[in-house]
């Protein structure tokens, strides 16, 4: 069960494959997985689901992770997609090691991938709206990143295009290519110089004030598990940008005690139909950035949590 059945050889799929990760909710994989059988063309698509196991310390896991194996043997039988494989980890890997190695290994077979985590719910054109992004910005030197997830971002109602170019990289709903991948220095070699550079540090907060604090519990706190930090971080080094809609496509239902990290429901709703979005070549709009910024610090996201509280 823990060995990834070969992939076909010789093949160069136009789709770029889809990655999933869950962990230990099983409900919430299943809606993720639904809401991507709304899409059209799976049935061109390979799927890849990765599943991290508990560890002896999360005994409470066990029978949650139980579930979601179970689930996951099941959806192989009745999946729409064109393959579907499954790779259920031997022992337990955390959720940047998870996404970490099982991205690298697809990435590195297709060439470009898209990655989804078992709390998100997407919307019935996300794929289509991912598949055209990877392909339109492929030869784009700076953009690093599309993402199919937006927060509300102040100005955009009256933004002229579809797509927009912010300054970090987003882990609700993505995709990459191998030759930006393969760039990332996990190991962060360069942040011993970096927390004396306090021009950088305003430059990478650009993407959010709560940034540079992200990396540096990464790189001080053993418990801090973040791949996401890291990538927004070789992000920045490369001066790159990653395209987000100005419609989100994706929600995150990711808030309850399950979580690894914790999260806030979204307040976002997905619409029953998109206008298909169009890609255009694009530079920063330094407006729109701030505006992004001001969205993503500190302040913001803290109000933001507390509007999406559900009461008991």
């Amino acid at each position: 069960m823990g060995i990834m059945r070969q992939a076909h050889k010789n093949v160069k799929p136009e789709y770029a494959p889809i990655v999933v990760f869950g962990y230990n909710r099983a409900d919430m994989l299943e809606a993720c997985l639904g809401s991507l059988e709304k899409n059209e063309n799976i049935g061109q698509m390979d799927l890849y689901i990765f599943i991290d196991i508990p560890d002896k310390k999360k005994s409470k896991d066990i029978p949650l992770s139980e579930k979601v194996i179970e689930y996951v043997e099941h959806y192989r039988q009745i999946s729409k997609f064109r393959k579907v494989e499954i790779e259920i980890a031997k022992c337990h890997k955390g959720l940047a090691d998870s996404i970490i190695l099982g991205v690298t290994k697809v990435i590195n077979q297709y060439g470009k991938v898209i990655v989804l985590e078992d709390d998100l719910i997407v919307s019935n054109d996300f794929l289509d709206y991912m598949q055209r992004g990877l392909n339109f910005y492929k030869k784009d030197q700076k953009v690093w990143s599309v993402t199919a997830y937006c927060t509300l971002v102040k100005g955009l109602e009256n933004y002229k295009s579809d797509v927009f170019l912010a300054p970090r990289g987003e882990s609700l709903g993505w995709g990459t290519w191998k030759n930006r991948w393969t760039h990332v220095d996990w190991d962060v070699a360069s942040y011993k110089d970096f927390k004396k550079d306090l021009v950088g540090q305003m430059l990478f907060n650009l993407g959010g004030n709560t940034l540079c604090k992200m990396l540096r519990q990464q790189m001080t706190d053993s418990a801090y598990d973040s791949w996401a930090i890291r990538w927004s971080y070789q992000e920045f080094r490369e001066r790159k940008y990653t395209i987000y809609p100005v419609e989100s496509r994706v929600i995150h239902c990711g808030n309850d005690n399950r979580s690894t990290h914790g999260a806030c429901y979204s307040k976002q709703k997905l619409k029953d139909t998109y206008k298909k979005c169009k890609f255009t070549e694009l530079e920063p709009d330094y407006k729109v950035i701030w505006n992004f910024r001001q969205a993503n610090s500190s302040i913001s996201l803290i109000k933001k949590c507390l509007e999406n509280i559900t009461p008991n």
